[in-house]
């Protein structure tokens, strides 16, 4: 297999691209001092900028726009050498064009040469022409669950040495608009897409927007969190039997009995409404993983995706802790402690992080 210096130049950024159903995510890796080049790509720039105090993109972030940087190792094609600057930004799918109008407008000042970007996702497909005439890029288009999956290797897999060694096949649930349930082999490439449902993110936020007042999904989560009862809005047991038959009958009173059954007393407040979604949503992740983790017999669930919104380093995380919570305490409640649920640290980004992976790794297996 060849190395990374018999395809790239060192000093030449790897940008990958996700652009999902609700967000987009950008990655852009350099060689360390080799960040500053003079014919610097507007679109590499801009990811990077935005990971650095003081710039111009980093001041002009809104709420639902996120930025990192990170050292990454780039041994999963077989090159243990070579090290990178990493640069992620992410932010609301629906801020793209916006995006991208920035970039060209910084190309037609530079006059800038194309290069070859790698994407994934279902708004890289559909999107495909705009991004190529509004970043200057060439688009090498990664299978959606091929990127997720060879990024979640590599992100899994760097936490070997503090962890332990990533167990095989291992059962990967991935949170975006919907769900996918991914059976990951030890082979490169080795997946199956084994279950998923219509019932994940997209599902939580619409009816967050409807339901309440709430405009921000970070400030909806913390609300629930802070103040918010899920059981003024969910019948629980104990509404249909009271508290002491409840315990006769061998149910404990705060069991729910339904999802959303008091919704139309209008007593709960949008704190109250945002808690009893995310129990709602939560409570279907954890009984789906914990079947589909019984069939296959492994005894611990890797959550990813931006529901999930883990990104180390991240500057503010906290939303995604209180999901990350909830998804373990009803994996725990399906599977009476038996499976483990498990995060990647950059859960949120690895369809950028695995379309560059996938892609060089066969760029360098045809070299």
């Amino acid at each position: 297999m060849s190395t990374l210096s018999n395809i790239f130049s060192d000093d030449q950024p790897l940008i990958g691209l996700d652009i999902g159903g609700s967000c987009a995510k950008c990655k852009v890796g350099y060689v360390p001092d080799k960040s500053a080049e003079q014919q610097e790509h507007p679109l590499a720039a801009i990811i990077r900028n935005a990971s650095e105090p003081g710039t111009r993109e980093n001041e002009h972030l809104g709420t639902a726009w996120g930025a990192k940087k990170a050292i990454r190792k780039l041994e999963w094609f077989g090159d243990r050498e070579h090290e990178r600057v990493v640069y992620a930004l992410w932010f609301l799918t629906s801020d793209f064009i916006k995006f991208a109008q920035r970039v060209k407008n910084d190309r037609e000042l530079k006059a800038t040469h194309t290069i070859r970007t790698f994407a994934t996702g279902g708004g890289a497909l559909r999107l495909r022409t705009e991004i190529e005439e509004m970043l200057g890029v060439e688009l090498v288009i990664v299978e959606e669950l091929r990127a997720l999956t060879s990024g979640w290797r590599v992100d899994a897999e760097s936490l070997a040495d503090s962890e332990g060694p990533v167990a095989y096949p291992s059962l990967v649930c991935n949170v975006g608009t919907g769900v996918s349930l991914v059976s990951v082999g030890a082979a490169h490439g080795d997946y199956e897409r084994v279950s998923g449902s219509g019932l994940g993110g997209a599902t939580f936020w619409g009816l967050v927007q409807r339901l309440t007042q709430f405009t921000s999904f970070s400030e909806a989560v913390t609300a629930a969190e802070l103040s918010g009862d899920p059981g003024q809005a969910d019948t629980l047991v104990g509404d249909i039997y009271g508290v002491e038959t409840s315990k006769a009958i061998g149910m404990p009173a705060d069991l729910v009995a339904g999802f959303l059954g008091k919704l139309g007393e209008g007593k709960a407040a949008d704190a109250d409404v945002v808690a009893a979604l995310l129990r709602m949503v939560t409570n279907n992740l954890g009984q789906l993983a914990v079947f589909q983790a019984r069939l296959m017999g492994v005894s611990e669930v890797w959550f990813t995706g931006g529901f999930v919104q883990s990104a180390s380093e991240a500057p503010d995380d906290n939303a995604g802790r209180i999901v990350r919570q909830a998804i373990a305490r009803a994996v725990s409640f399906w599977s009476a402690g038996a499976i483990q649920t498990r995060f990647p640290p950059d859960a949120l980004l690895l369809g950028a992080l695995g379309a560059v992976a996938t892609s060089l790794e066969s760029l360098s297996q045809a070299t």
